[in-house]
């Protein structure tokens, strides 16, 4: 009911809140927050990072409910909040003995979905009372509040009108935690207040769990201390890791790295906005880092190569991902400006052919100048987005998705079969659907295009001709472009159809609790329209490509319309097309990296001969963690360390874990020479034939039953 009530009033309070509040609204984070600080603290900055005492629990309830009825909030609506925030008890739990409630008549619900949101609209009334300062903005995340000026005394001034106004919200400041950050001469600043408490100045403070200003490396050196102290932070959560994953019973190699990416990089995805500001060089030790972890997850020796680890375990680089981070955000910013307009500006300026970049710290100057020329390099010029107004929550159609039920084992025979029967099936519970195809179509070259088709509807003037799709587009952008196409068509002739599609991407798109692509809350919005008409529009998933006619009509049409010639500017690509492209980016580097090394590089032209075929390493089973390892090791095809160092006479770790024998501690010995494991090999055969054969699930566990020391080797 909370979500209920939350649903609705974001919609009416649309446009209408702060645009300086950041917390728990859609499209808003804490990286918006770091990102416009960075791009605004010069020389000359002054900034006030102001903390609220408990801010969540003695909210006044009065003052939010009255800025509700401000906002206009009314009626049941009203009803229903003012219900939820009175009359609030709780008791204490312990060793079966409960107390006696009670009340509270301040503060929000702990843990509740609606209280976030409730205390930004008192933080609004807050905003409201503040006068407009000259270069002075106020950002507000929660109940952390930073207030950016570029003259003590516009900063002081608004101090004292911001005391006042929490004052009058029932809000109390805190001067002891709260601080003025600067660079300039301390001495050279008047002393800040709040009311008669002095406000301590200082040169370094963490913003959101970020550092406000990046300092600059000495000499004397050898790591960046921001960087050192994150390596500390990453080591604490690593050692987990290294007792979860054992090569004997430990964790296997999906869920080593599942945890890896959850656990500890997304420390590093946060602080992306700070770390893209220091040079490339200062992040070799994160890369060192990630290196070091992988030879763990995949229990692989130090000579193994990284760039078969990061292609085998589709990890990219740790720059490469911080660019990647930093490139994801400024899109979302540029495709929403309303959110961060500042950064926005600045970023846009930049890319123009003559940038023009506000003086500002070096390290915000190296933020822009890396976002904007990786933009640039990508040909990425993201629109705005269109403010579309769509229908209200409560009337948001209900999508009625029926799946033809298959799987991709099945022979095409049966699957064009069990389609058939789910399209009479669906067609039968409406005898007026008038049937309508429609496909995408995504080339290698890049060109895109879709298409609809009915048998049952009048053709347009033109004729069943497809649409061209811009360059940039997806796959998924253009099988909804597609069905856009096709509900616009039905709509407007105001008959019921069956769209019938062969995306599964589309069907989960379309699916979706929270819509975030603007072609499906058009297709929404068509929806909406046909319910208010009487209208019914039902959708089908048939698998692609099993033979059924209409089906590979419409997808030589959408081919074909790939040649056309596109209209205008044609429509803009969605935002996930944008992203997908950064994040395909991101691995580049490792492909450049791999193919200037394969041609001296044994491992990496034995690694070329799996990396074509996916395998997917056992999750469940005996000897799990061990099947994972020697896996890997066939896969990468590593040397030893005492091959790769030209080392003769070192017998304690190059003889032959099996049979003993001198200097043969190496893959090729163990696939090809070992009399040992000769049995359960097959003769004459290459190594990487050999390899194929023990990778199969079932060779390799009868050679670790029965030689349980080949794991080791």
């Amino acid at each position: 009911m909370e979500r209920v009530l939350l649903t609705r009033l974001l919609f009416r309070l649309e446009g209408v809140l702060s645009s300086r509040l950041f917390g728990f609204l859609p499209q808003r984070c804490t990286h918006h927050c770091l990102m416009d600080l960075y791009t605004r603290l010069s020389p000359n900055s002054v900034v006030a990072f102001i903390d609220l005492k408990s801010a969540f629990d003695v909210a006044n309830r009065d003052i939010i409910l009255d800025q509700l009825v401000d906002f206009g909030v009314r009626g049941r609506l009203l009803k229903w909040i003012r219900g939820y925030l009175s009359n609030r008890t709780s008791r204490v739990l312990y060793k079966g003995a409960c107390s006696t409630p009670k009340g509270f008549e301040l503060g929000t619900p702990q843990g509740g979905v609606l209280s976030p949101f409730l205390f930004n609209v008192l933080v609004h009334r807050l905003l409201s009372n503040l006068p407009d300062v000259p270069d002075t903005t106020v950002t507000c995340y929660a109940d952390d509040i930073c207030i950016h000026s570029t003259s003590p005394y516009h900063l002081q001034q608004l101090l004292n009108s911001f005391s006042m106004s929490a004052a009058d919200c029932g809000l109390i400041i805190s001067p002891d935690k709260s601080r003025v950050f600067t660079l300039r001469n301390p001495r050279l600043l008047p002393d800040f207040y709040f009311g008669e408490c002095v406000v301590p100045l200082c040169r370094q403070y963490n913003y959101l769990g970020a550092p406000v200003s990046i300092p600059r490396v000495t000499r004397a050196q050898h790591i960046h201390p921001f960087v050192q102290d994150l390596l500390d932070r990453l080591q604490k959560r690593f050692v987990p890791l290294k007792w979860l994953v054992n090569n004997t019973s430990g964790l296997s190699i999906p869920v080593a790295r599942m945890i890896y990416v959850t656990f500890i990089r997304s420390v590093i995805d946060y602080l992306s906005p700070a770390l893209i500001q220091l040079p490339h060089t200062s992040l070799d030790p994160l890369d060192k880092f990630q290196n070091r972890v992988m030879r763990v997850i995949l229990g692989c020796p130090l000579s193994t190569r990284v760039v078969n680890m990061l292609t085998e375990l589709h990890l990219p680089p740790i720059y490469e991902r911080i660019c990647s981070i930093a490139a994801r955000l400024t899109i979302k910013c540029l495709h929403y400006p309303q959110v961060v307009p500042h950064y926005s500006h600045t970023i846009r300026s930049a890319m123009q052919p003559r940038p023009r970049i506000p003086p500002l710290q070096a390290s915000g100057r190296t933020l822009i100048k890396t976002v904007s020329s990786l933009l640039q390099r990508l040909d990425i010029n993201v629109p705005e987005a269109e403010a579309l107004p769509g229908p209200p929550p409560w009337m948001i159609p209900t999508v009625t998705v029926h799946y033809t039920p298959t799987s991709k084992s099945a022979l095409p025979a049966l699957q064009r079969q069990l389609a058939l029967e789910t399209k009479a099936s669906v067609s039968s519970s409406c005898p007026t659907l008038n049937h309508v195809y429609t496909d995408g179509s995504l080339q290698p070259d890049g060109t895109a295009g879709c298409a609809v088709f009915s048998p049952d509807v009048d053709p347009p003037p033109d004729g069943w001709v497809g649409r061209r799709l811009p360059v940039s587009a997806s796959s998924t952008f253009c099988e909804l472009y597609g069905i856009l196409d096709a509900v616009s068509l039905l709509s407007q002739r105001g008959l019921n159809g069956l769209v019938i599609y062969d995306s599964q991407s589309a069907l989960q798109a379309l699916s979706s609790p929270k819509p975030t692509c603007h072609l499906v809350s058009r297709i929404l919005s068509f929806l909406s329209l046909v319910r208010l008409r009487a209208l019914q529009i039902i959708f089908l998933w048939i698998p692609s490509h099993v033979g059924i006619l209409y089906s590979d009509t419409v997808d030589g049409i959408a081919k074909a319309a790939c040649s056309l010639p596109l209209r205008d500017a044609g429509p803009s690509p969605s935002l996930s097309c944008y992203l997908l492209r950064v994040n395909t980016h991101t691995y580049v580097s490792t492909l450049h990296h791999r193919a200037r090394q394969r041609a001296n590089s044994v491992s990496i032209q034995h690694y070329d001969a799996f990396r074509q075929h996916r395998y997917k390493y056992r999750r469940r089973g005996l000897m799990v963690r061990r099947h994972n390892v020697v896996a890997a090791r066939l896969r990468l095809g590593y040397r030893p360390v005492w091959q790769v160092a030209g080392f003769e006479d070192a017998p304690h770790f190059s003889s032959c874990l099996l049979c003993d024998q001198p200097n043969s501690n190496s893959l090729e010995h163990y696939c090809l020479h070992c009399p040992e494991v000769s049995g359960l090999l097959p003769l004459g055969r290459p190594l990487v034939d050999i390899c194929r054969h023990l990778l199969a699930h079932d060779n390799l566990d009868e050679v670790l039953v029965r030689y349980p020391r080949f794991g080791g080797c």
